[in-house]
């Protein structure tokens, strides 16, 4: 049975549309229309920036040859439920006016090449991926893009309710960023007593490493990152120590995490800071049986030398990983749920902006004045 709100259909809503690099983002009206059978639209209260929004906009990601909507990290209210739909996808209960956290770029799960990478790449520079995704979708459509006033989820769009007394907030402070490096976390395999983990890059993803290697029984975090309120953030998460990128130099660096390990290295680097020259540095940090988790470098090209020698008699491992596991949404809402008040989650927001100030909500993020910026379509002013 269909349940709705009077004034979601048929209403018009605005929807934040991206043409090109170098043109500035649009804000077009549409009119909501009913969702199909299995879906629902969703009132979008808060849309997360991501760092790929700003690749997007500084032309690092193919570009489609039609206007996009984008926006992959969203929370919002329950504004009408499709014919069908009575439960999330983890089997709870689903009404008009429930909170909820959703997944727009979600794998098909039935093509080939999702079948042969369950763990959740969903694409590659080369073209390889999941052969239905359809990212980023037309802005003449309805889609699951978040920033807009609704978004329109299909049944295939992945979708949970948002527990009672867990703040949309806490959820939305990871927006894509915790199920990133939940993925990078089930590729890089166990973190165990005496392991010293190392992370580069202070931004969300390098904050949800923290939190999750925290979370585990390592001997150190340590995170190397900038600026400072972003290493405050970190130490609150869990970091053990914290290295400030702006005033210290690589060898520095090195040599702070020699003294950390008795000389031996990290056990573990995670790469989150999306800068080509952070992959030589954690390469330069591992100890022998180390392995280097790359999360960060997604966007864009480049090479680095490889000393394929070292890499060999070290026996260093490179764990690549890019998309996130099926249940990855999920296991963030058990997270927020159980450490959010502990961890003041919700404090990562330090920016918010209304729909109509997306591309400046992006520049927060991309020149690293926030420590996390949201779009909140329904509010008019900063």
């Amino acid at each position: 049975m269909t349940a709705s709100l009077p004034s979601s259909v048929g209403t018009a809503a605005r929807r934040v549309v991206f043409t090109r690099p170098g043109v500035p983002l649009q804000v077009r009206e549409f009119d909501v229309a009913r969702p199909e059978a299995g879906g629902l639209l969703v009132a979008v209260t808060h849309a997360g920036i991501c760092g790929s929004d700003a690749h997007r906009l500084d032309g690092d990601q193919a570009v489609q040859n039609m206007p996009v909507a984008f926006g992959h990290e969203g929370v919002g209210t329950v504004a009408e439920l499709g014919d069908g739909v009575a439960v999330d996808w983890a089997g709870r209960a689903l009404r008009v006016g429930d909170p909820v956290y959703w997944n727009p770029t979600a794998r098909c799960g039935r093509c080939h090449l999702c079948r042969a990478a369950p763990a959740g790449s969903i694409a590659s520079p080369a073209g390889f991926g999941c052969a239905n995704l359809r990212w980023p979708p037309s802005a003449d459509r309805p889609s699951p893009a978040a920033f807009q006033d609704v978004a329109t989820l299909s049944a295939a769009v992945p979708v949970y309710r948002i527990p009672d007394g867990v703040p949309p907030e806490a959820v939305i402070a990871f927006g894509c960023a915790m199920p990133t490096a939940l993925g990078g976390f089930q590729r890089l395999g166990p973190i165990t007593p005496g392991h010293v983990v190392v992370v580069q890059g202070s931004g969300p993803v390098g904050l949800a490493s923290t939190m999750l290697a925290a979370l585990s029984p390592a001997r150190h975090v340590i995170v190397i990152g900038a600026p400072d309120n972003r290493l405050v953030a970190a130490r609150r998460l869990g970091a053990t120590v914290t290295i400030p990128l702006e005033s210290t130099t690589s060898d520095e660096r090195r040599s702070q995490i020699a003294d950390l390990t008795d000389g031996a290295g990290a056990s573990v680097v995670i790469e989150a800071a999306g800068q080509l020259p952070a992959f030589d540095e954690g390469l330069s940090l591992l100890a022998p049986e180390g392995r280097y988790l790359v999360l960060g470098l997604f966007s864009g090209s480049g090479t680095v030398k490889l000393d394929p020698y070292r890499l060999n008699n070290f026996s260093l491992s490179i764990i690549g990983s890019l998309g996130t596991p099926a249940d990855s949404r999920l296991r963030t809402l058990e997270l927020a749920a159980r450490h959010h008040e502990r961890l003041g989650l919700v404090d990562l927001i330090t920016h918010r902006f209304p729909l109509s100030e997306t591309e400046s909500a992006i520049a927060s993020m991309r020149d690293g004045v926030a420590i996390k910026a949201v779009v909140e379509p329904g509010s008019q002013t900063p």
